[in-house]
């Protein structure tokens, strides 16, 4: 050990064991990402860079129910997702990781009555709308008709009077009977456009550009521990391409056939800062040596003890390097470079470790002993030290 704090590094956030390791990565993801082309547009490039290949699989509301059944590696959802909750509660998922944000729309007959096309602010739209009388209609799945909500208060909260209905519709079917009815409606903006493309409807989206249109999506890499034959190291690289400043400029530079308005927003910067720092570097290859999990013989030890590290991931051998990135009782990131060789070892601490938590935020495997360049893959585990 090259000090005490180096066999204090690394416990245990995933347990050792036999991963199914390979060049297929499998998406689990909502359909939005999907229906729009946004996935078809860039995850070519991680592709032909890094040898994996990925198996969207469009799920829907039932995106979580696949992968706790063992078929999917990576999950993109909303953060609020049917499902998340009991997903992450459970054990199942690792930390959900902030990755771009799609977004809602004010449609409307073409006539616009209210006067709101192209308004920038989608409160003053709103208003607008309330003081024409023009009719409104409530969408009432669960995000929309909290954002009409929202909208509603913001703009001072209007006498609902005739124009504002609620008929108890939500998605398609509310839709429908706005442009009966030749009235305003939010939805999500890529259902809308594809419902569009298959009626031949004549609404069209008319407000866009607001803030408060925009809702959070995450990709969860699916817990190895809990679920055997996730492959850790494949949707770790995704997570890490799609965090990557050169994917999220792609994200906010796509567009939608026919409209000239982003609708996907990168999101990555709303993650913390050290996932932030593991996002710099290149994106890791199917053949490049990736460490994804460790695990300790205990949980907790005594100044002096010792410790034995098994270290799992994808073409590790007997010769690769292992550095790691940890925090003392109190501390900021420290760093142990090559601190194991080998994917088992054995550690015998420093009789002055200082007693409390330690904890680990990254491992990084490499095989030439004197670069130390290459990205750590993020992980959160803890240690006891016993006075």
């Amino acid at each position: 050990m090259k000090n005490c704090y180096a066999a204090l590094v690394l416990v245990f956030t995933l347990c050792s064991g036999a991963f199914a390791q390979s060049n297929l990565v499998r998406l689990d993801v909502v359909n939005v990402p999907v229906d729009s082309g946004l996935l078809a547009s860039i995850l070519p490039e991680f592709e032909s860079t890094t040898g994996y290949r990925v198996q969207v699989d469009k799920r829907g509301d039932e995106a979580y129910d696949v992968a706790r059944l063992g078929q999917a590696d990576l999950v993109i959802s909303h953060y609020g997702h049917v499902g998340v909750e009991a997903f992450m509660a459970d054990g199942l998922g690792l930390w959900p990781r902030a990755v771009f944000a799609n977004q809602s729309v004010i449609v409307g007959p073409a006539s616009d009555p209210a006067g709101i096309r192209g308004t920038q602010d989608a409160v003053e739209a709103f208003r607008r709308i309330a003081q024409t009388q023009s009719k409104f209609l409530v969408n009432n799945a669960a995000t929309e008709k909290y954002l009409g909500q929202t909208l509603w208060d913001a703009a001072g909260r209007p006498d609902p009077g005739a124009w504002l209905i609620n008929a108890g519709l939500r998605d398609q079917p509310v839709i429908q009977a706005a442009e009966r009815m030749g009235g305003y409606v939010l939805w999500g903006v890529i259902p809308f456009l594809k419902f569009k493309e298959a009626t031949q409807s004549k609404l069209e989206a008319l407000v866009l550009d607001d803030p408060l249109f925009q809702r959070m999506m995450v990709s969860i890499v699916v817990n190895p521990e809990k679920i055997p034959g996730v492959n850790v190291a494949g949707a770790l690289a995704l997570q890490k391409y799609l965090g990557s400043s050169a994917a999220q400029a792609k994200i906010r530079a796509f567009r939608y056939p026919g409209i000239d308005h982003p609708l996907f927003w990168p999101g990555a910067r709303d993650n913390s800062g050290s996932f932030l720092g593991d996002l710099e570097g290149p994106v890791p290859t199917a053949s490049q040596a990736v460490a994804t999990t460790l695990a300790f013989r205990q949980t907790t030890i005594r100044p002096g003890g010792s410790l034995g590290a098994t270290i799992t991931g994808a073409n590790l051998t007997a010769d690769t390097f292992f550095d790691v990135r940890f925090q003392a009782p109190g501390g900021g990131d420290q760093i142990a470079t090559n601190w194991q060789r080998g994917v088992t070892g054995d550690h015998t601490t420093s009789a002055s470790t200082p007693p409390g938590t330690w904890r680990v935020t990254g491992i990084r495997a490499h095989v030439d002993p004197n670069d130390h360049t290459g990205a750590f893959i993020p992980v959160a585990v803890a240690l006891t030290v016993q006075p």
